[in-house]
């Protein structure tokens, strides 16, 4: 394999799993692919990355025993906006990480014409996504896997992965320590070269995990550390963190994206508003805010730590905090929802405290929660 041949990297992996096993209550109308984040569904934004590092071909891996209409159409329009071959895999049992990659072997290989590496990219894993950069290693170190990782406060949380700190190669992995091992963890990114699919049985239950340690003990799998922000999409937390980290590197790397505040309302920190979204007078944003299309924020309302998705009206004097509020919701005035998340179509009445609430679709609020609970 050649390096002009090798760089040229056309094809990806992209392993949803579940349309709606994360971020409930919001995953129950809107498959996890079409979530908005930061004004672009996480499907949208996965592939613009993985297209930036040269990629033409995208294989999405799902399993989903009702697949919604809007999925299809969803995927045809992106393959226009973004000039990129999408080819959908649906695997008929939901299986493991490496049964799913499995399933892509004919379009990855070209029928087994190709021997050029791919890119495997998690969709809950959100990050500054060093592609390129990862490629490169993968092309320098000449093995068969290439993967991202990165560091953690909490490595007992997770299974770590323990690498020669001069090289980059991968000895072993401990799942879980008990004991202070090593702050790496697999960042769920990947290069590989399609002679893994050797490795793989015809299994749909097969896990990478099993995988990476046979190549890790063959010396075949290096690592390059991830210098910006990680997150695992698992719950509305997480979102949140993802939608904090991302907002900054915005402000480094694309600024105008970002909103500044004009004479009606004052932005403190990073905020994303869309253009279509309407803020009323005295009206404070961030830090950490996004306001996706359509919606409307009344006169004197405070936004902290908080996504607003498509169509959502806060009315006047309201105060969110910590909080995603689904597609096309209402809050009416002097409301405080505090540390909740809200599906499609939810309505909170005036003059009423919402805190740590997870509210399914279509419900309507007309009593204060003061403590954490789901509405159902």
């Amino acid at each position: 394999m050649t390096r002009a041949r090798a760089l040229d990297a056309a094809q990806a992996v992209l392993l949803v799993g579940g349309f709606s096993t994360q971020m409930r209550p919001l995953t129950l109308t809107h498959p996890l692919p079409l979530l908005e984040f930061c004004n672009e569904p996480l499907i949208k934004m996965q592939l613009q990355v993985l297209k930036d590092a040269g990629a033409t071909h995208a294989i999405v891996c799902y399993y989903e025993r009702h697949v919604p209409s809007s999925w299809a159409d969803s995927v045809a329009r992106l393959e226009t906006e973004l000039g990129i071959k999408i080819t959908c895999c649906k695997e008929e049992v939901a299986g493991g990480t490496a049964g799913a990659i499995k399933i892509a072997e004919e379009y990855i290989t070209d029928a087994g014409t190709s021997d050029a590496p791919f890119f495997v990219v998690n969709s809950d894993v959100l990050c500054t996504y060093p592609l390129r950069d990862l490629l490169h290693q993968h092309i320098r170190n000449q093995r068969e896997g290439t993967m991202l990782t990165t560091r953690t406060d909490h490595p007992s949380h997770y299974g770590v992965v323990v690498a020669d700190e001069r090289t980059g190669r991968i000895t072993h992995f401990v799942e879980k320590p008990e004991t202070f091992i090593s702050d790496l963890i697999n960042a769920g990114v990947y290069v590989f070269s399609p002679s893994i699919f050797g490795r793989i049985p015809d299994d749909p239950h097969t896990s990478i995990n099993g995988i990476l340690k046979t190549m890790a003990h063959e010396e075949q799998l290096h690592s390059m550390l991830l210098s910006g922000y990680w997150e695992k999409l698992v719950d509305p937390a997480s979102y949140l963190s993802g939608v904090a980290a991302h907002l900054e590197i915005t402000r480094f790397m694309k600024p105008a994206a970002l909103t500044t505040g004009n004479d009606n309302y004052e932005v403190r920190g990073d905020a994303m508003v869309h253009k279509s979204a309407v803020v009323g007078a005295g009206s404070v944003l961030g830090p950490r805010v996004v306001i996706g299309p359509d919606c409307e924020v009344g006169e004197g309302v405070r936004l902290e730590g908080t996504a607003l998705l498509r169509g959502t009206r806060v009315q006047a004097h309201s105060i969110i905090k910590d909080s995603v509020i689904g597609w096309g919701s209402h809050i009416g005035k002097w409301c405080s929802v505090v540390g909740s998340v809200f599906g499609e179509a939810v309505r909170v009445r005036d003059n009423l405290l919402v805190n740590g609430a997870t509210v399914l679709p279509q419900k309507e609020i007309y009593e204060t929660i003061r403590s954490k609970q789901i509405v159902i």
